[in-house]
């Protein structure tokens, strides 16, 4: 596409697109996020933090977050993590004080070099922790740094899109960037730069991320599809406790893995720096519910959570689920299944006692009440 050609789209995407009402929504998530930041993560507090307290904060920054409503909110982009890896990522920042204190000074640093070497050395210091903050393609750092300042980082949060996006329009050389840090901070640099030095185009980043994104740009540069979105097969009808808790276990068994009987054996995946365990995609035959390692010897689990259909489903899907493990990942090694459900189960126990190497866990859930101590 010419110079020229881009101009036009863009005065184009500007008929419909409302600069100031977008800037006054950013202005007020900016404030919101930074009081969360300030008095939820770098406060110290004895009492831990609860869902209730990370939730609006990710419809904020996700369009797949819990409760996001496409018609009325604006989040940051579609980010791609499940609403128990943020609870993760944000568990971890209040926990651990080493990733919490970089991150603070990326934050809070406007210099390019610091803001490289900060990253880097959040990096290493999150290396070790299964938690996506630090993933390949930065997605959820990305997305953290533009919600922080929007006026100086990209929405566009993927390193991926925003590789293609430079190679596409000339915009800078990504091969050119040699660490973590710098893929983050120059490709955002050399869009923004780019589009206002070689594309006259002198716009806010979350304007130029929109635009990049609209329907008149998104084909001229993006080469991949996203995947389709997995479909419940119809499943027996729950009751309405049944339900809340099901659709969040998985997000609480993730949130909470190393304090679970599941996390004493078994390790969450990690594949190019990303969490992979949840809903781990295959495309022949969708998404498993939890693939992860056994500690002591490597082996892959399939862990299926039994959500309101019947054993013969849970069965097969787990079955299924393992067959394409032992094919596509295993190795040679040994591949393990685990069933989870709310009640016992005679029929699915039967079912189970016939496929080697199967396991079955119920969950419970406790509720008690209990006054506040003294201060």
């Amino acid at each position: 596409m010419t110079k020229e050609e881009v101009t036009k789209l863009f005065n184009e995407f500007l008929t419909d697109y409302d600069v100031e009402k977008h800037q006054h929504i950013w202005i007020e998530h900016e404030k919101t996020f930074r009081e969360f930041w300030k008095t939820k993560i770098l406060t110290y507090s004895k009492t831990p933090l609860s869902e209730a307290d990370y939730d609006p904060i990710i419809r904020l920054i996700d369009v797949k977050a819990r409760g996001f409503n496409r018609e009325t909110d604006e989040a940051v982009a579609h980010v791609g993590l499940y609403q128990g890896t943020w609870y993760r990522i944000f568990n971890d920042l209040k926990e651990q004080e080493g990733i919490r204190a970089t991150l603070d000074k990326i934050f809070k640093s406007d210099e390019e070099r610091i803001l490289i070497e900060m990253i880097n050395r959040l990096e290493k210091e999150n290396e070790k922790n299964k938690n996506g903050l630090t993933g390949k393609n930065a997605n959820a750092l990305n997305a953290l740094l533009f919600i922080n300042n929007p006026d100086r980082f990209l929405s566009s949060v993927s390193l991926n899109h925003r590789f293609q996006l430079i190679e596409a329009f000339s915009l800078g050389n990504p091969e050119a960037y040699k660490t973590y840090g710098e893929k983050v901070i120059k490709s955002n640099l050399d869009i923004i730069s780019g589009f206002k030095e070689k594309l006259s185009i002198d716009a806010s980043p979350r304007t130029i991320s929109n635009f990049i994104y609209s329907p008149a740009m998104n084909s001229r540069w993006k080469k991949d599809v996203e995947d389709t979105e997995k479909t419940d097969e119809e499943a027996p009808a729950l009751s309405e406790s049944e339900f809340a808790v099901e659709k969040h276990l998985e997000d609480f068994l993730i949130a909470n893995w190393e304090s679970t009987e599941l996390g004493k054996l078994y390790d969450l995946i990690e594949e190019d720096g990303e969490m992979v365990s949840q809903q781990y995609p295959t495309k022949e035959i969708g998404n498993i519910d939890l693939l992860v390692k056994e500690k002591k010897n490597g082996n892959y689990v399939v862990i299926e959570l039994k959500k309101g259909q019947t054993s013969d489903d849970t069965v097969g899907q787990l079955t299924r689920y393992m067959g394409w493990v032992k094919k596509h990942k295993s190795n040679g090694k040994k591949v393990k299944g685990v069933v989870i459900a709310g009640s016992h189960d005679e029929r699915l126990k039967y079912a189970l006692e016939m496929v080697p190497d199967t396991e079955f866990f119920l969950y419970r859930i406790s509720f008690a009440l209990e006054k506040p101590k003294d201060k």
